[in-house]
Parts: C-alpha cells; sequence; structure tokens
C-alpha cells in the first residue's frame, strides 16, 4: 500500500504521532488524501497528532485540502512542516481559508513542531 501513497506515512513511537512526509514534487488529489488518512487510520490509534512534512509538496488540489479538514481527517491536532514557497502556500491555505476542525499550526522547524504536537496528544 505504502508505493500507492503520495507520501511516506509512519508511526513515531518515540512522539506518539503519525507523520506525512511528502515526496519530492508529489500532488495530491482527493484518491491520495484518501489512501493517507486511511493508512493513518490503520495504526488502530484513533485519532492523533499529526506532524505534515509538506516541504516536497508540489500541490494538493481542493478537494483533498477539504478532505483533510474533514471528519475523516483522523487528527487531533496538525503540524504542517513547510520550507518552500509552495508548501506554505498551501499551508496558508489550508489554515486561513479551510476551517480546520482541530488546532493546526505552521512551522518552519521540524523540533518546534513535533514539541508544539506534544502539548496537543489529545
Amino acid at each position: 500500500m505504502e508505493s500507492d501513497l503520495p507520501c511516506h506515512v509512519w508511526w513515531d513511537e518515540q512522539h506518539r504521532i503519525a507523520r506525512n512526509d511528502w515526496k519530492p514534487g508529489s500532488v495530491c488529489d482527493l484518491d491520495g488524501a484518501r489512501k493517507v488518512t486511511a493508512a493513518v487510520g490503520a495504526f488502530g490509534r484513533g485519532a492523533v497528532p499529526v506532524l505534515v512534512d509538506m516541504r516536497y509538496l508540489a500541490k494538493a488540489d481542493r478537494a483533498a485540502r477539504e478532505h483533510f479538514t474533514g471528519p475523516d481527517a483522523q487528527a487531533t491536532a496538525v503540524a504542517l512542516l513547510v520550507a518552500s514557497a509552495v508548501s506554505r502556500v498551501v499551508a496558508n491555505f489550508i489554515i486561513g481559508l479551510q476551517r480546520m476542525p482541530v488546532p493546526t499550526r505552521m512551522f518552519t522547524d521540524e523540533s518546534a513542531a513535533v514539541s508544539w504536537l506534544g502539548e496537543n496528544l489529545g
């Protein structure tokens, strides 16, 4: 299933968070978004804090963004790790225009993102 995903989804036991590491140049559509949330759900832990490393994400279409902000998101808090102008635009769009049902913040520092998620373990 992992090869079908637009990102690497894994459980970080040390920090007790799910991680979504987007592949360089990846594009997320609704099908990919559904696969990512299903992979997080497959951990069998219910909704969990999620670190989304979107530094290499090229694009997330509207349907995918809406899916990630909906009831199937499997998240108690979301940290969006960004670097490029593209990833910042996508993150700002998700935070500003989509109504996130859980605490959501953008970070440029991975340690700060992990720390913040630790404070939001739900």
